[in-house]
């Protein structure tokens, strides 16, 4: 018997020892950014509470800025606390309202008794206000012609109309309207010449017969008289 040794078996490459594969990486914790955020944020709102007590305690105290002058808040608390003067109460009364105005035109009787509001177009009024003065004082002309109304001293000047007919009186006294026109005793005015000393600049186009010189102001009037 013929001894055949085992096929040798084939050679393969050695096995490489075992060795433990990458680790996977870990997740991460937010643990640490979150309290971070927290804490800014605290921060912040410390700081604004700080600022804001500042801010409160100029307004409060008024303490000047840093220029010197006072802050707005110091001059807003320094308007808020100021109060006028007292007023003085006077037991005077008042004056009552004064019956006519500068510049009205009043009617008036031949003793200068007022009869009341008028109007400077003729129809009514012979004289005309420059003036109205509760405190009675000298008018601005002495020699005006003055009445009293209601306590008011009405200082005037006479104020006729061309075309218009009026009573004069023969020396001193008042204008007042004529009740008819062309009456005895009556005049028609005929033209009127401011500053004049006679009748030498009355019209030549009308026919007049007579002219009347006044004074405060200085006036001619040039008449037809009946």
């Amino acid at each position: 018997m013929t001894f055949t040794p085992p096929p040798t078996p084939p050679e393969y490459p050695p096995t490489a020892p075992w060795q433990p594969g990458p680790v996977p990486p870990q997740p991460r914790s937010n643990t640490g950014l979150i309290i971070g955020v927290v804490a800014g944020v605290l921060v912040l709102c410390l700081a604004g509470l700080a600022i804001g007590g500042i801010v409160v305690f100029n307004v409060l105290d008024g303490s000047p800025s840093a220029s010197g002058r006072p802050s707005p808040a110091s001059r807003t608390t320094e308007a808020a606390v100021y109060s006028p003067p007292p007023v003085v109460e006077t037991t005077e009364a008042a004056p009552p309202p004064a019956p006519v105005r500068v510049g009205d035109c009043v009617a008036v009787d031949t003793s200068g008794n007022y009869l009341g509001l008028g109007n400077c177009n003729g129809s009514s009024g012979t004289y005309r206000v420059l003036s109205v003065d509760h405190s009675q004082r000298t008018c601005a002309d002495p020699d005006s012609p003055y009445i009293t109304v209601d306590g008011y001293r009405l200082c005037m000047e006479l104020y006729l109309v061309r075309n218009y007919c009026y009573k004069l009186p023969a020396g001193s006294g008042w204008v007042t309207a004529a009740a008819k026109c062309k009456a005895k005793g009556t005049v028609h005015v005929i033209d009127i010449v401011p500053g004049a000393k006679n009748g030498d600049r009355c019209t030549r186009d009308y026919k007049w017969n007579h002219w009347y010189r006044y004074t405060h102001p200085t006036v001619v009037y040039c008449v037809m008289k009946y």
